[in-house]
Formats: structure tokens, C-alpha cells, sequence
């Protein structure tokens, strides 16, 4: 029984005096990993658990720069000798206090504070694990667009979009987006030494923009620290007009009060288009029984819609006619149809004959024979290629 009780005794004093065992403890006050500029911080070594034969511990600095391990002491603080780390000898403003052994205090934190502390126990017969931890003291920048060639973009021409943000620290990562949609990785990133400070770093992409890059919005987002510095910039891109949507078939019901038309186009600079009478190729414009309205539907993309009044535009005067009879100004202005222009000061880029028809059908007739016609001409082709791939393997 003395044996059995002996050995439980054993059992349980055993973890007890491995608990009991002193360890390091490395701590910043505030505990924050990344500091503000012009703050306070106050950095202790000590032990967990000492006993009477705790040996004495050792708080060191190690100069991120150079790798240099250097034991923080009253003298290095207060009388620094020519090799010690520069921080320490360009202290004219003594904003390091010795408060005691392994505890100094740091007033009005500069990056150049910015380095790795570690504490041990060099003299322990028994090894404790060392602790380290790194000072983070934040110099933040606002990062910049620079847009190769400079002033606006043009269509199809090579140009490079970087954005580069110099004196920072410290880098943590980076997100760029062109309008809300992520292009981090279709460019590529240079940031320089992560050991010194401060930091500069560039993305930059090579980019040949098309009407779709016009006025895009490119966000520059790079994390300092805790602290999210961001830039912006809308791009301007100089490209041909073309027409988006302008069907030469539009329906018009003429017993409706009022009807409408539209084209849509897209150009920067933005163009101007202007409707005419296809019979005599007047200008057709905003007044009684008509209004004209364009819609600026962003990204140099534009909508012209041409309301019809059936009551104002009956009622109005019909032109001289050489031959044909129609009952009024409406059926004549929609049995002659329209013509649209493109221009840009003053030059013609593109021109468009509308018909408009009465029966709705009729536009998508005109879709669905177009469409036969492809696929008809897709089938030939492949009969074709069957027809002469059976003549090679016979």
C-alpha cells in the first residue's frame, strides 16, 4: 500500500514541477502589431515561474537591415560606442528610456524604430525557448496613378498604367480593380527590400484600350500596416464612333397616340447624331409633334430616341408632292423613313437608312431570314469539307 501511494504521490508532484518550470516572456505595451507614428510603447523581458536559481535574462535589438543582434542595455541607451546600431546613436531627442533591466520605453515612435526584439536566457544550464517579436512602426503614403504617354488614351494604341506609392511601411498586400472587377494578377508587382524602410512599390500592366476602357474607374488599394491607402483614377480614351444598336427596320404603330424610335451609338469625343427625312433629306429636330431626346448612358455610350405626336403631326401640313396621295404629314414623314448620321466636327463617320414598317412581324422576319441564310451557308460549308474529305480517303 506504501509503495502504491508513493508512486501516485510521484506521479503527481512530477507535472507539477514541469509546470513550475520558468519560462520568457516578451511584451510590448500597448500589444498592437502595427504602431502609429508619435505614439509610446514600453518593451519587457521577464520570466513566468522564476525560481532562486533563475538565471538573468537578456533583451536584444536586431537591426532589420542588417541582421545585427545587439543586448539592449543602460549604456547603449544613454552612451552608445561607434558600432551600435545607428537608431541608438542618432538619439538626440532621448525618446528611449532605460526604465530597468529588460524594460525600456519608446516616446514618439519614428519608423526607423521599426526592428525585432528577443529575449533568453544566454546563462541558463537548462534551455528555454527564446521569444521574439517584431516592432511595426507605420509610415503611411497615398499611392498615385501614372498613365504612360499622359492626357487621354487612344484606341488600339499600347500604353502602361502603373500605380506606385513611395516612403512607406510596412507593406502587408495590394488589390487592384478596374471598375469593381479584380485585375491584381493580369499585372505585375515590384516591391523593394521587405527588410529596409522605407518601402516603395509599383504594379504596372501594359494595357491596349478599346471603347470599353473609356472611362473606366482603376483602384489602387495597398495595405500599410493596419491602414488601407487608396487611389483612383477614370480613364480617358479617344475611339472611333460606331452605331451599337440602330435597326434599319423599326416598327411604328400609326394608331397609337405616340410611338417612338431610337439608334443607340458609342464615340469619344462624344459624336453627334442628327435625323433627316430620307425623301429630301431635311433635318428632322424637336418641335411640334416630334422630341428628340440622347441619353448619356456612361462609358461614351449614347441613346437618341425620336417620339412621334399622332395628333400634332396629322394635323400639320403636308409638303408638295410630285406623285402619291397620303391622308397627312404622319403617314407621309413614316412611309419616306429617316437617315441617320454620325459626325464628328463636322466629318461623317457613318450613316444609317431606316425603315419603318407597320407590322412588327416584319422586323423579325427580316432577324429570321438573315439568320436562315447563315445557318444555310454554315450547312454548305460543311457539306463541302464532307464532300471533299470523302473524295481523299477513298
Amino acid at each position: 500500500m506504501y509503495i502504491i501511494t508513493s508512486i501516485i504521490t510521484v506521479a503527481i508532484i512530477i507535472p507539477i514541477v514541469q509546470l513550475a518550470r520558468p519560462s520568457i516572456n516578451l511584451t510590448f505595451t500597448p500589444d498592437e502589431k502595427y504602431m502609429s507614428r508619435y505614439a509610446k510603447v514600453e518593451i519587457q523581458c521577464g520570466q513566468i515561474q522564476p525560481n532562486a536559481q533563475s538565471e538573468p535574462l537578456q533583451l536584444w535589438y536586431v537591426d532589420y537591415k542588417t541582421g545585427k543582434r545587439t543586448p539592449i542595455s543602460r549604456t547603449l541607451l544613454t552612451a552608445p560606442t561607434d558600432d551600435a546600431p545607428d537608431v541608438f546613436k542618432n538619439l538626440q531627442n532621448k525618446r528611449y528610456d532605460f526604465v530597468r533591466k529588460n524594460h525600456i520605453r519608446i516616446r514618439s515612435l519614428q519608423m526607423e524604430d521599426s526592428a525585432r526584439y528577443e529575449c533568453n536566457c544566454p546563462d541558463c544550464e537548462e534551455s528555454i525557448p527564446k521569444q521574439t517579436k517584431d516592432l511595426y512602426v507605420m509610415q503611411l503614403a497615398t499611392p498615385a496613378w501614372v498613365i504612360d504617354l499622359g492626357g487621354p488614351l487612344h484606341e488600339n494604341t499600347k500604353t502602361t498604367i502603373k500605380c506606385q506609392v513611395d516612403g512607406f511601411y510596412p507593406y502587408v498586400r495590394h488589390r487592384i480593380l478596374r471598375d469593381q472587377q479584380e485585375i491584381t494578377k493580369d499585372g505585375k508587382s515590384d516591391l523593394s527590400d521587405s527588410n529596409s524602410f522605407p518601402q516603395k512599390f509599383v504594379w504596372q500592366m501594359t494595357i491596349t484600350p478599346k471603347a470599353d476602357w473609356h472611362n473606366s474607374t482603376l483602384t489602387c488599394s495597398v495595405i500599410q500596416g493596419n491602414t488601407e491607402q487608396v487611389a483612383t483614377e477614370t480613364l480617358n480614351v479617344l475611339f472611333t464612333p460606331n452605331f451599337l444598336d440602330c435597326s434599319e427596320r423599326q416598327f411604328v404603330d400609326p394608331r397609337k397616340d405616340q410611338s417612338s424610335i431610337e439608334c443607340s451609338y458609342n464615340g469619344n469625343p462624344a459624336p453627334q447624331l442628327t435625323w433627316l427625312r430620307q425623301s429630301d433629306q431635311r433635318l428632322v429636330t424637336s418641335d411640334a409633334g416630334i422630341t428628340i431626346e440622347t441619353k448619356d448612358e456612361s462609358k461614351g455610350k449614347y441613346r437618341s430616341i425620336v417620339t412621334f405626336d399622332r395628333n400634332k403631326l396629322t394635323s400639320l401640313p403636308l409638303p408638295p408632292m410630285k406623285n402619291g396621295s397620303v391622308e397627312n404629314y404622319y403617314q407621309y414623314l413614316l412611309n419616306n423613313g429617316f437617315l441617320v448620321k454620325l459626325t464628328v466636327n463636322g466629318n461623317e463617320k457613318g450613316t444609317r437608312a431606316i425603315k419603318i414598317v407597320k407590322d412588327a412581324r416584319q422586323v423579325q422576319s427580316k432577324v429570321s431570314s438573315s439568320s436562315t441564310t447563315t445557318i444555310s451557308l454554315a450547312t454548305m460549308i460543311l457539306l463541302a469539307f464532307s464532300l471533299l474529305f470523302a473524295t481523299l480517303h477513298r
